[in-house]
């Protein structure tokens, strides 16, 4: 879904071009292209400023770690990642283009793992899926050996960075992310101790391609934004897991029970872990 924000005074000021995807494997990267070229004309036309949301994925499965912003990543340009991966490096590079020949302020964040309150609950990211499955009494499902990192930020500190980067003068790409790195299996036992889950973990095959560690250098973002994350995972996930509990229950009373995404099926049984 491509979700566009308009800043309206006397005139258009700023634009503010975001993108939600619910599973990258799936994405059609015509849209990103074609949504990203459409408003970067329409600043030129009107003399905004673009804050394009692009993502950590730029950076594919990554050989540097952590991650800054001079790495050119290590992307699978056919794989089944590529069209969300290359989707949002094309959109980065229309960006640029226009910046250097037609002088559109640009202004562009590369945003790791994220999560909050109002996220869509069976949206297939890793935070919805667990919280969800842990909820609702279900196993939670890691893919691969769950030795996979990743770092997670809380929305509210996510956004408090887009506005710095949008009022700030800076116009090449910063990484905003948790700094903290965490396996996907300490994140799994983590919320399965948080919501008091008894149930097994399950262990499911991997996916082609998946990234094997996600680790944001942020000291950019500390140096010209002033900017870094301040809300604990723990207090992060205590808000969120509070709000899918009320999703839950309001949406039991309208007789409809969300599912987190379904497991990818593959040759092989699954491995438990108590």
């Amino acid at each position: 879904m491509l979700n566009t924000l308009a800043v309206l005074q006397s005139k258009l000021d700023a634009l503010n071009l975001t993108q939600i995807i619910k599973e990258p494997t799936r994405y059609n990267p015509k849209s990103k292209c074609l949504g990203t070229l459409w408003l970067v004309g329409l600043a030129k036309r009107v003399g905004a400023r673009l804050l394009l949301a692009s993502t950590s994925e730029v950076y594919g499965d990554p050989e540097v770690h952590p991650q800054n912003e001079e790495y050119w990543g290590h992307v699978n340009p056919i794989g089944p990642r590529a069209c969300y991966d290359e989707g949002k490096r094309v959109a980065e590079t229309m960006c640029y283009a226009y910046l250097k020949q037609e002088g559109v302020e640009v202004r562009e964040q590369r945003i790791f793992n994220t999560f909050g309150s109002r996220m869509h609950m069976n949206d297939g990211r890793v935070v919805s899926n667990f919280i969800l499955q842990a909820l609702q009494g279900e196993a939670l499902t890691v893919y691969g050996s769950g030795s996979q990192t990743g770092a997670f930020q809380y929305v509210s500190d996510l956004v408090n960075g887009l506005v710095s980067l949008m009022i700030s003068n800076i116009s090449s790409p910063v990484n905003l992310g948790n700094p903290e790195e965490h396996t996907i299996l300490e994140f799994a036992e983590l919320i399965r101790s948080l919501v008091v889950s008894r149930r097994q973990i399950q262990f499911l095959p991997e996916g082609q391609d998946d990234p094997q560690r996600r680790w944001p250098d942020i000291r950019k973002a500390k140096m010209m934004l002033g900017w870094e994350p301040v809300v604990p995972l723990e207090e992060g996930l205590n808000k969120t897991i509070q709000y899918f509990s009320r999703e839950l229950e309001h949406q039991a009373n309208n007789q409809y029970i969300p599912k987190p995404k379904a497991a990818r099926q593959k040759k092989g049984q699954p491995r438990q872990h108590n």
